[in-house]
């Protein structure tokens, strides 16, 4: 039967913080709650996987010469989108001629690693940012958004009424990890003091993974999440979120959940 760890079991530098990530990007989430004194305990509820078909980002690709603006809206975007520009024969030439759009500063750092460069950057690092910052500035224009297979429609949507033609391909998928029910369970019969999600598909594949003992248990627990969007699936799906910082980085994250557990 699971249990979950009384406050006495607990001490200020031993919370145990779930990490929920994909296994690639976990790593730097990690080594900050480790620097802060707590924990972390890894069980990705998410694996980046292919999508069902790269026709329609293959046919986007070709026809890069045609786009004004490239959108990528997460780290998996620009990983997979430069991943298939490379299969595809192409290298950041075929950019020279577009805009590059990153929806925050990992998003750009992460095209920077790929040799581009991220020409606009929002000050809300979500989707909303993204049509706020583009939205004057894309009647007639063609836009390429390569995005997850169960992305939100906003951009899409927003942008081709503001006058866009707005390209979508999927370029990525996700999937809970095979192990990661098996994980889930044996982390919670440990006891856990805090779950962290950075996406709402992450809360949505733990509630998915877990049978209804333990879905009953990790509702009790307190949840850290990364911003609105995740926290609004969070609390829908039954769990109480007691951490948001007000800017949807890693980094604001990580300081939030610092001073949640000096509060303690």
């Amino acid at each position: 039967m699971l249990t979950k760890r009384t406050s006495e079991q607990t001490t200020h530098s031993g919370h145990r913080v779930l990490v929920t990530r994909a296994e690639e990007q976990a790593p730097t989430l990690i080594t900050a709650l480790t620097e802060i004194g707590v924990e972390p305990i890894m069980v990705s509820t998410i694996e980046i996987i292919p999508p069902s078909s790269f026709a329609e980002l293959d046919q986007a690709i070709s026809e890069l010469d045609q786009i004004d603006y490239l959108i990528l809206t997460s780290v998996n975007a620009v990983n997979a989108f430069f991943d298939r520009l490379a299969t595809c024969g192409c290298d950041t030439c075929a950019l020279a001629n577009l805009q590059m759009v990153a929806v925050g500063p990992k998003s750009a750092e992460a095209i920077a690693a790929r040799g581009g460069e991220a020409n606009l950057v929002p000050n809300d690092y979500r989707a909303e940012g993204v049509v706020a910052l583009l939205k004057d500035r894309v009647a007639g224009k063609r836009l390429l958004y390569p995005k997850a297979a169960l992305a939100r429609d906003l951009i899409s949507a927003e942008l081709t009424a503001a006058g866009a033609k707005v390209i979508a391909p999927v370029a990525y998928a996700s999937a809970p990890p095979a192990d990661a029910a098996e994980k889930l369970q044996g982390a919670l019969a440990d006891g856990l003091d805090l779950l962290t999600f950075t996406a709402s598909s992450t809360v949505q594949n733990l509630v998915d993974l877990l049978d209804a003992e333990g879905l009953t248990l990790a509702r009790t627990i307190p949840v850290a999440s990364i911003g609105p969007l995740t926290s609004e699936t969070a609390r829908k799906l039954g769990f109480k979120v007691m951490v948001e910082p007000a800017s949807s980085t890693l980094e604001e994250l990580i300081a939030a959940i610092r001073d949640y557990f000096e509060r303690l």
